[in-house]
C-alpha cells in the first residue's frame, strides 16, 4: 500500500503544531469602550496545566535578622528603593531611619532618627531615588532629601497628604495624593522645588461619601509611572488602566473575578470612619517589558477577630492576556523590580526582612 508524501507531511505538521495551538488558546475578548481598547480576560490563563509553565522565584539576597547586628534588625519596614547602581535603600519606619546597602548586601550607612528637626522622622512612609541619584523620604506632610552619602540636604512641606512619590528624569515629581471626602486615588505633578504643576487628568473614587475632612483607603493600587507609561490598578475591582504621561488612556485590562467590596464604615455622626480588612488589587509592575505583573490580595474572614490573607502575583503578556497567577508565601509584599529585572519583597513574619529574588519561568 502506497501513502502519498503530501499526506505524511500534513500528518507530521498537525502533530507538531496542534499542541501549541491548544496552548495558546485564549478565552477572552478584545473590544472598544469609549474609544479605549479593553482586554477582557475570562477563565483560566494561558499558562494552564497543559502548558507546563511554572513561576519560580530564586532567592539570592536577604537583608534582615531576628537577632544580630543592629543595622539588620528592622522594625516596621515601610519601603525599599534601588538606584541605578543597584544600591539598596531601606526605610525602617519603626526605628526612624534610612539605611543604605550595596548591591551585595553590605551595610554602608544609616541616616535619620526620631524627631522633628532637619533629617529627623516622625512618620516615614516612602523612599524614592531622585532624578540625580539622591534620596527623598516622604514623612507625612514633609519630603526630606539626603545625598547618596546619607547627609541631609533640604526639606519642604506639602499642603496635601502624599501616598507615593516618583521622580521623573527631568526632575519633576509624580505624586499620589490621599483623597478626602470619598476613598479614591489621584495623582499630581510637582516641580523639583515642590511647586504644583498640574493634576493628572484621571482619578478613581469608590466607597461611601464622607465628610470633606475625612479620608480612607483600603490600600492596593495607585497610579504608578513606569518608563513612559502610567498604570493604575483600581483597588476595589479588577481593572488595570494604562495611560501616557499626559493622562490619555489607551487600554484597560480586566479579569472576570469579583473582589469583596471594601469594608469602609462612616460613623453615624459622620465624624469618624473605620476601614476593615478587604480584598485589594494592585499596584502593578512591568517585567522585562514583556509582562505586566499585578499584585492581588484576597482576604478570608475566619472569625470575628481573625482573617486569612492570600497574596498573589497575576501575570499578563504585552497584549494584556491573562497568563496565570503565582501565590506568594505568607506575609510577602512586592516592592520593587530593579533595572536588572530582580524582584525585592518585604517579608513581615516571623521577622521583617527584605528578599531579592530572580524570576525563573
Amino acid at each position: 500500500m502506497r501513502i502519498r508524501k503530501e499526506t505524511i507531511f500534513v500528518t507530521v505538521f498537525l502533530i507538531l503544531v496542534l499542541p501549541y495551538c491548544k496552548k495558546e488558546r485564549w478565552e477572552g475578548k478584545i473590544y472598544k469602550e469609549n474609544g479605549v481598547t479593553v482586554v477582557g480576560n475570562r477563565g483560566a490563563g494561558l499558562w494552564d496545566k497543559e502548558s507546563g509553565t511554572e513561576v519560580e522565584f530564586i532567592e539570592e539576597l536577604s537583608l534582615g535578622v531576628e537577632k544580630g547586628e543592629d543595622h539588620l534588625m528592622f522594625f516596621r519596614l515601610r519601603d525599599v528603593a534601588v538606584d541605578a547602581d543597584l544600591n539598596i535603600y531601606v526605610l525602617d519606619g519603626g526605628n526612624y531611619r534610612l539605611l543604605k546597602f550595596d548591591r551585595d548586601g553590605h551595610f554602608i550607612w544609616q541616616a535619620g532618627r526620631k524627631g522633628q528637626g532637619p533629617g529627623e522622622f516622625q512618620y516615614p512612609d516612602r523612599v524614592a531615588v531622585t532624578h540625580d541619584g539622591n534620596l527623598a523620604v516622604l514623612d507625612e506632610y514633609i519630603i526630606q532629601y539626603f545625598d547618596d552619602r546619607g547627609k541631609f540636604q533640604k526639606s519642604w512641606r506639602t499642603e496635601k497628604s502624599f501616598r507615593d512619590i516618583t521622580f521623573l528624569p527631568d526632575g519633576r515629581l509624580f505624586v499620589n495624593i490621599f483623597l478626602k471626602g470619598q476613598p479614591g486615588v489621584a495623582a499630581e505633578y510637582y516641580s523639583a522645588e515642590g511647586e504644583f504643576l498640574e493634576k493628572f487628568p484621571d482619578e478613581y473614587r469608590y466607597g461611601p461619601q464622607m465628610s470633606p475632612n475625612l479620608g480612607a483607603s483600603i490600600g492596593g493600587g495607585y497610579f504608578k509611572i513606569i518608563k513612559d507609561r502610567v498604570y493604575l490598578s483600581i483597588p476595589d475591582q479588577y481593572e488595570i488602566r494604562e495611560y501616557d504621561v499626559a493622562g490619555k488612556m489607551s487600554r484597560k485590562v480586566k479579569r472576570d473575578i469579583k473582589l469583596k467590596p471594601p469594608n469602609i464604615v462612616v460613623s453615624a455622626s459622620g465624624s469618624g470612619v473605620s476601614v476593615g480588612s478587604s480584598d485589594s488589587s494592585g499596584p502593578c509592575y512591568l517585567y522585562k517589558d514583556e509582562y505586566i505583573i499585578n499584585c492581588l490580595t484576597l482576604v478570608e474572614k475566619i472569625s470575628e477577630t481573625k482573617y486569612e490573607y492570600k497574596s498573589l502575583l497575576d501575570f499578563f503578556n504585552k497584549k494584556g492576556q491573562y497568563l496565570g497567577s503565582h501565590t506568594l508565601p505568607g506575609a510577602y509584599t512586592l516592592k520593587v523590580i530593579d533595572s536588572e529585572d530582580k524582584f525585592y519583597f518585604i517579608q513581615w513574619d516571623p521577622f521583617p526582612r527584605i528578599i531579592r529574588s530572580t524570576l525563573r519561568l
